[in-house]
């Protein structure tokens, strides 16, 4: 029987216990899954500090909808702020609650004003520490019913209305399932429109459904336990990307199939007091889905060993006989597959047992938990996934794309391709970009080329032109056509090591036949000598102050291409602190290393003396304008994050005719580090004041791009900057990471970052705006921006002025407008999220590396260092000094070294593994010996001080943003 509450794990008992509980322990709220795409995290840019401090935007006074790890009941819950590293809650049954994270799938913001909070905050002291919180809890000294009656009023009013609306409505509502679902299509609908279907329009207001009517639909959807799944829920459920996927009917006609099937399983096994033979397992449908696998699980076995740890052992490759399904036992696989990966069922679902008793009736998996994770190793042992997938692939499923078993993400191609083209919108008004060689400054893997720099002098000694070129794809590609729509559905690059999905893939447009072979679109507009660009430029002195800035279409001439770790030394950037950390390696070395692109690569040594002079002075105006943005408080140095890298092996096939048969190559080799550098200067600093021009550039023509901003720095600027500068920066420049809560405190004073159509500040940056703009072959809210620029310069080409939004129909101008963009921006945002979300799946490759070099190879630290970060009457939640990864240290790991309540956040423990789930992200320890206090600060991997980068003292900044700006 699962346990009421779990420190590890994944199912929690909340079938068989009352749910009605006041106990403390049930204050474990669900928190996003790192695979969440409201999650933090994920690959840095070294020109996006979006993702330094990437927490949701939530603010004290919302109402919000939680989720307790034992209880099916959801509770609401006025938030009421974070502080002392926790966020606090006060709940409808008159508790305070208290968490490190959480996850909200139904939020009203501004709920509650300052006014009604504060007799509650009065009874919480704001500057103790989680274990003073715990203590204050669990005396019930904290604010009582009677503080926060107001709240508990305001909250039952709030579900009485809803429930008036679900009771009025209640055909439609109960019916949701049928009304909404295609046959066989998976559709995706917002919390809007689902409303619209559901609720009669006498209920809109003069902004739509008021937020009760919009719960009342929420409860519909969720009393569904299949069918509806929520893809990003938003910080507020007025926000456009609150979206649902709505599954096929046939889904749920399959999800009815199981329950019937074990039903009738459940039915004949209850009527004897042994297990089913063969015969009789037989005779039902379940029955004959066991004996099919249990033969397909025996001939795996033959070959790999299974384990407790998510994956199957190595292997030298295998070949399996292929089992020919029926198509009952192909629906029971089918269920399995999508309960194990897909993530697609509520923690109190009912679904969840039906899974278990499946794998036990399969009587393989003896003392082994019978959960998600077991079922995700008995489709690798049946090879329907190969041992080494990525489950963070299937947990972040895009609008409108399919996920590839073991390749990547499927979206459907453009028909025409050439109807999405255009003639050059800029042909006869490109500059040549002659004389000064253009750097393109890109790492020899890189496959495609979209941005250089290049510097032109001036007549004056102290100021110069930097010309930041960016690929011009938006020139030729028609806005809103197809092609446009398909970039759309993955609006970035996807860095996930063996699975890389590109926006626009290479292989997009190059078409083979027997009278041409035309350009891939990648290769077309790939930066070179002869290619057209979009160049970004701006009048720099030697102080780092810009004095003028402009934008034009270009031809480029002179391309010459450089690595960036060769430009860095040549400009003597000062080095990284060195890595004192950890590496792995698994599996064999592949015999050949991966192809690399032809590109003629020149070391900055090589360069002529004019080309030298000009990298170095770009290298100078680079750091100068860096210390602008430091001054006004971007974040100063990005720690180096775990690097991996994955090479697959070719599957050796004796026999071509063998089509019955499932052959698996070798496991791949895995390779696990630190990165190496932290970018380079040059590219950094240009890049990101390419995205202050292109902002500027918008901004003073009232033009809407996909601006990036904080979504409270305009009001909170003075508070950011006090605290970023005093508390957080220090102990970078010490060399040691901020902790979670620290980095939280600093979001909940900028906000986080938004994508909006009005331009605002940038405190990461330390820019009064900012849009991406230089990278349109790998994000699609670049190509937004350049569209919007090429249609603006085009009107202003045509009418010898600059657009003036006071003057001219920016409608009739701009191929995207102001009102278009607010619908669409926020799911782009959403879009964006999910792709980083995968992209964290380098995760699952990290933790499938330490589970062969500790089970299978031997080669894994035999201790570790293990720093608490929160106590848990369970147990001790923490980080290990082994990639920083999150581990959990429970009483039995503790017995013999330290009571639980003499432990403090902080502390520090050697400890050995004891268990590693590649499909739960989890990692259990085990305590070998108490190390002490470690103080709250998280200690790097880095034992140098990172004081070469100095900040010189700037007087206090003014933020400018609007128009004209």
């Amino acid at each position: 029987m699962p346990p009421d509450v779990f420190i590890y794990g994944t199912i929690a008992n909340s079938l068989n216990r009352t749910q009605t509980t006041g106990s403390s322990d049930l204050d474990q709220l669900r928190s996003g899954d790192a695979t969440s795409a409201n999650g933090a995290g994920g690959q840095h840019g070294r020109e996006d500090a979006e993702l330094a401090v990437a927490v949701d935007s939530r603010a004290p006074g919302d109402l919000v909808e939680l989720r307790q790890s034992g209880s099916r009941m959801p509770v609401f819950a006025v938030y009421l702020g974070f502080f002392g590293d926790r966020n606090h809650f006060y709940a409808v049954n008159g508790k305070w609650i208290t968490s490190m994270g959480f996850t909200s799938l139904f939020t009203v913001s501004n709920f509650a004003s300052s006014s009604e909070l504060d007799q509650v905050l009065a009874k919480i002291p704001k500057g103790a520490t989680p274990e003073d919180f715990d203590e204050l809890r669990r005396t019930e000294r904290g604010p009582s019913r009677e503080d926060g009656i107001v709240l508990i009023d305001r909250m039952n009013d709030f579900r009485r209305r809803s429930e008036a609306i679900y009771q009025a409505n209640l055909a439609k509502m109960d019916g949701a399932r049928t009304l909404l679902s295609n046959a066989r299509n998976t559709k995706y609908l917002s919390l809007f429109e689902i409303a619209d279907i559901l609720l009669p329009p006498t209920l809109k207001g003069e902004h739509g459904f008021h937020p009760p009517a919009l719960y009342a639909v929420h409860t519909a959807l969720y009393r569904n336990e299949a069918g509806f799944v929520p893809l990003s829920p938003s910080p507020d459920c007025h926000r456009r990307d609150h979206l649902f996927e709505v599954s096929p009917q046939n889904f749920t006609n399959v999800i009815s199939k199981i329950a019937l099937m074990v039903r009738e399983f459940t039915d004949a096994s209850s009527k004897r007091l042994r297990p089913l033979r063969p015969a009789e397992l037989d005779e039902t449908t379940l029955g004959k889905f066991i004996l099919q696998a249990r033969e397909a699980v025996f001939q795996s076995r033959k070959h790999r060993e299974w384990t407790p740890h998510g994956i199957l052992k190595t292997s030298s490759g295998v070949v399996l006989q292929k089992p020919e399904w029926t198509q009952p036992s192909k629906d029971v696989i089918s269920f399995l597959e999508w309960w194990a990966s897909y993530d697609l069922f509520d923690a109190g679902s009912r679904f969840h047992s039906y899974g278990a008793l499946i794998l036990r009736a399969l009587d393989l998996y003896h003392d082994a938990s019978l959960d998600q994770g077991t079922a995700w190793t008995f489709l690798q042992e049946i090879g329907v996934i190969a041992p080494w997938e990525i489950l963070s692939r299937y947990r972040v499923r895009f609008p409108n794309v399919t996920i590839e078993r073991g390749g990547g993400l499927v979206r459907e191609a453009p028909k025409q391709l050439e109807q999405s083209m255009r003639p050059d919108i800029a042909a006869g008004a490109r500059k040549l970009r002659s004389g000064a060689t253009i750097f393109c400054i890109d790492a020899p893997s890189t496959m495609l080329i979209d941005d250089g720099v290049s510097l032109e002098r001036t007549d004056k000694a102290d100021e110069f032109w930097m010309h930041i070129h960016a690929a011009d794809p938006a020139s030729a590609v028609t806005p809103n056509s197809e092609l446009c729509k398909y970039m759309e559905l993955i609006p970035e690059n996807i860095y996930l090591p063996g699975h890389f999905q590109a926006m626009l893939p290479s292989e997009l447009g190059d078409d083979n036949s027997k009278d041409y072979k035309s350009e891939s679109l990648t290769t077309r507009f790939s930066l070179r000598s002869g290619s057209p660009a979009l160049t970004f430029s701006a009048k720099v002195n030697a102080a780092g102050d810009v004095l003028d800035y402009r934008v034009e279409p270009s031809i480029l001439e002179n391309v010459k291409y450089l690595d960036p770790e060769d430009v860095s030394s040549f400009c003597n950037e000062p080095p990284p602190p060195p890595s004192t950390g950890y590496r792995l390696s698994v599996g064999t070395p592949p015999a050949r290393q991966p192809e690399r692109p032809e590109r003629p690569m020149v070391a900055a040594r090589d360069l002529d003396h004019g080309d030298q002079n000009d990298l170095l002075t770009l290298y100078r105006l680079a750091e100068a304008i860096r210390q602008q943005r430091l001054s006004k408080g971007a974040w100063p140095y990005f720690f180096p994050r775990p690097s991996v890298s994955v090479v697959f092996n070719e599957v050796v096939d004796e026999d071509n005719s063998a089509a019955s048969m499932t052959k698996l190559p070798a496991d791949p080799y895995i390779e696990v580090g630190q990165e190496p550098s932290n970018g380079c200067s040059v590219v950094a600093n240009s890049m990101v004041l390419a995205g202050e021009i292109a902002a500027r550039w918008c901004s003073s023509r009232g033009i809407p791009v996909p601006y990036r901003r904080d979504i409270k720095t305009a009001h909170n600027f003075d508070a950011a900057f006090e605290y970023a500068t005093k508390e957080i920066y220090p102990l970078i420049w010490q060399g040691n990471e901020p902790t979670p809560g620290q980095r939280q405190e600093l979001s909940r004073l900028t906000g986080g970052i938004e994508i909006s159509s009005q331009p605002g500040p940038y405190f990461l940056l330390g820019l009064d705006m900012y849009a991406k703009a230089t990278s349109p072959l790998r994000r699609f809210s670049d190509l937004l921006v350049h569209w919007q620029i090429h249609a603006a310069l085009a009107h202003e080409r045509q009418m010898q002025r600059a657009v003036d939004p006071r003057v001219d129909d920016m409608d009739k101008i701009l191929p995207f407008t102001a009102a278009g963009l607010s619908n669409t921006l926020p799911l782009l945002q959403m879009r964006e999220k999910m792709a980083r979300a995968v992209s964290r799946g380098t995760l699952d490759w990290i933790l499938i590396a330490l589970v062969r070099s500790w089970r299978f190879e031997g080669t894994a630290p035999g201790t570790l260092r293990f720093t608490v970060g929160s106590r848990w009457r369970q147990g001790l939640l923490g980080r290990l000094d082994l990639f920083d990864l999150n581990a959990v240290l429970d009483i039995a790991g503790l017995e013999g070294v330290r009571l639980i309540k003499d432990v403090q956040v902080g502390d520090e423990f050697e400890v050995e593994l004891a268990d590693v789930n590649v499909h739960s992200r989890q990692i259990l320890v085990k305590a070998t010996r108490y190390l002490g206090g470690g103080g709250n600060t998280r200690r790097s991997n880095h034992s140098h001080r990172i004081g070469q980068w100095s900040v010189k003292p700037q007087p206090r900044p003014t933020l400018t943003t609007g128009l004209g700006a």
